[in-house]
């Protein structure tokens, strides 16, 4: 994986599957205004207290934008093309199991402190 795409994930705080889910699909459909509803839908993600989370983290890092209960993709040139790097090496078989395993890495870290053991990640 490239280390542009690791430095991505780690700054924009991208540390759980299904922000990486909401993210590739917002991305694939760029131009798309969703609600939370129809973003849980879309993507078969049943608890909205959790998507909730992941919307306002993504809105804290700067990566969506919400109106009223609407929501899309930042614009920012930067924002593009940080997330065509990170789709295409998802494409990739290798660098898409990279990808996978940095998030669990971060997990498994966020898990380890809050029992007080070190993490080796």
């Amino acid at each position: 994986m490239d280390s542009t795409v690791a430095n991505f994930l780690r700054i924009k705080q991208i540390d759980s599957y299904q922000k990486l889910r909401v993210l590739l699909f917002l991305h694939q459909h760029p131009k798309l205004s969703i609600t939370l509803a129809q973003l849980a839908e879309q993507l078969y993600l049943g608890y909205l207290p959790a998507l909730e989370k992941i919307i306002n983290d993504l809105r804290q890092t700067g990566l969506i934008d919400c109106v009223r209960s609407l929501c899309r993709l930042n614009d920012d040139p930067e924002t593009r093309s940080s997330l065509r790097s990170l789709t295409h090496a998802f494409e990739d078989p290798l660098a898409r199991q990279q990808i996978l395993g940095q998030i669990e890495n971060h997990q498994n870290c966020v898990e380890a402190d809050a029992r007080r053991s070190p993490c080796f990640a």
